[in-house]
């Protein structure tokens, strides 16, 4: 699919999804009630953050693969691409376009559901370019959007950030090859 087409059917497709979960009203939770109290008992709900464009991102800080904390407001004055999935392997797919992201001014920084010490052990091994932030909870993917409490994991996704920490671009549960998301953040950061 060429970058253009791609990129117009994301960004229809963006609003109808951001427009979707604003119409949603909050109800209240079912209540069950249990055998041996007679009492009500709330069931599990689903809590979903929601990232609007145009809007300044949620910050946060979490533990990078370089053994320190990292939080996300200090990279501004650069572009920010994170990228969201379960696995380290999922975030390491855009590994090939880190180099051509930099010279376009996008820091590319993933946040997955792993432990810390994984990512480092991971980092080093592979001489890894960018960060690695663990999420081992989802309580950061889940203020993104992106965490699946039922399955108790992170949704793919990507998120765009300016230079000044608003939100440009929301891809929010899906994945596309590294080529692709290059052609995404170059048409939203250039228009070529």
């Amino acid at each position: 699919m060429r970058p253009a087409v791609l990129l117009a059917a994301v960004w229809l497709a963006l609003p109808s999804q951001v427009m979707a979960q604003k119409e949603q009203k909050p109800s209240t939770p079912p209540q069950t009630t249990t055998p041996s109290e007679g009492g009500p008992v709330p069931t599990r709900v689903r809590i979903r953050g929601e990232i609007v464009i145009g809007d300044r991102a949620p910050d946060f800080e979490l533990d990078a693969s370089n053994g320190r904390p990292l939080r996300i407001a200090s990279l501004r004055g650069d572009w920010v691409l994170l990228v969201f999935d379960s696995r380290k392997e999922d975030v390491a797919a855009l590994q090939p376009v880190n180099t051509e992201l930099r010279t376009l001014g996008v820091r590319l920084v993933g946040v997955c559901d792993e432990k810390a010490y994984h990512l480092e052990s991971f980092a080093k091994k592979e001489n890894f370019p960018y960060p690695l932030l663990a999420d081992p909870t989802g309580e950061i993917s889940a203020v993104y959007g992106l965490f699946d409490g039922e399955r108790s994991t992170t949704g793919p996704g990507f998120v765009l950030l300016d230079r000044e920490g608003y939100v440009r671009m929301a891809i929010l549960g899906q994945r596309f090859p590294a080529e692709d998301v290059l052609h995404l953040i170059r048409f939203t950061i250039t228009g070529l």
